[in-house]
């Protein structure tokens, strides 16, 4: 058996009893977690649990439900009072309608708007519906546009644009009607309303002829072709012109308003041979020879016209 080096128990016994002792911070986690007495608590994570999430004392939770149950209370009062003011605000004579002011009627009689839109002088202006009151106006035929306006405290400004009449037409057993510039049946005419314009005739439109639009074939060329002339061209304006006749053979054909023959324009290119019908026209004015035409056919030959006279 090997003894033991003196040098080395030396340094052994003089590391025992030089090493330094532990904290008292080291003792106490030890005692803690040993079950020694002495331990140190463990620390508290506050109001955090281990998973992150806030825990709530009855304390904070019984504060939160006195906040959200004044809060509820303050909305009430607040709601009730808006009530309350509006109330007063309606019943008061301060916001009553004292005037109206129409703009734009012609045809319309501005009775008749009042009475669809159900406006009387003193009725509450607060709470009145606008959109209603358009919506109202705005059934009744000759109305192409409308708005109306509040002005605080007593006033509503009513400005309406209405139809544009083109020309009438003559629906077999239900009279005359107008038709607007987009060739819609709008209206049948009524006691002392304008009749100077051209008449369309030959169409048999559906039996609920209001709203019906002329807008295919012979029809829609005549529309087109009244469109023209109602531009204001010297020679051929629409006050020139007493009828268009639409035929489903023969196209369109026009009579001037002081000339009784037939014009046939025939189907198609209504621009081109409007034109060429005002240079026609023009030529027969200026040589006196417009008196002596019994038809005019822009139907005879493409690029031709036939000009046939009473001598012929």
């Amino acid at each position: 058996m090997k003894s033991q080096s003196p040098i080395i128990g030396t340094k052994r016994q003089h590391y025992r009893r030089h090493r330094p002792s532990h904290s008292s911070t080291f003792r106490s986690f030890r005692a803690a977690f040993t079950g020694k007495r002495g331990a140190v608590p463990p620390v508290s994570n506050g109001p955090y649990r281990k998973d992150g999430t806030v825990s709530s004392t009855p304390e904070q939770l019984l504060h939160l439900s006195k906040s959200a149950i004044l809060a509820g209370l303050l909305a009430v009062l607040l709601a009730v009072l808006c009530l309350r003011g509006w109330q007063m605000l309606e019943s008061s004579g301060a916001f009553r309608l004292r005037q109206i002011t129409v703009q734009g009627c012609r045809t319309v009689r501005e009775e008749q708007l009042l009475a669809l839109a159900d406006l009387r002088q003193g009725m509450p202006l607060f709470g009145f519906n606008l959109p209603e009151a358009e919506r109202r106006i705005r059934q009744h035929p000759w109305i192409d546009r409308i708005s109306i306006t509040r002005s605080w405290p007593d006033t509503l400004l009513i400005q309406v644009q209405e139809r544009r009449p083109l020309a009438l037409i003559n629906l077999e057993g239900r009279g005359l009607h107008y038709v607007d510039q987009d060739g819609v049946i709008f209206a049948p005419i009524g006691p002392g309303q304008d009749l100077d314009f051209p008449v369309i005739t030959g169409i048999s439109p559906p039996e609920e002829a209001q709203g019906f639009r002329l807008h295919e074939g012979a029809a829609a060329d005549a529309v087109q072709f009244l469109r023209l002339a109602a531009q204001g061209n010297p020679i051929l304006p629409m006050q020139a012109l007493s009828e268009v006749h639409v035929s489903r053979e023969q196209g369109i054909i026009a009579y001037l308003a002081e000339r009784p023959f037939p014009i046939h324009i025939g189907y198609g290119n209504i621009r081109t041979r409007y034109y060429q019908l005002v240079k026609l026209l023009e030529h027969l004015y200026r040589k006196e020879k417009i008196e002596h035409i019994r038809e005019i056919r822009m139907d005879y030959q493409p690029g031709r016209i036939l000009v046939a006279s009473l001598e012929s």
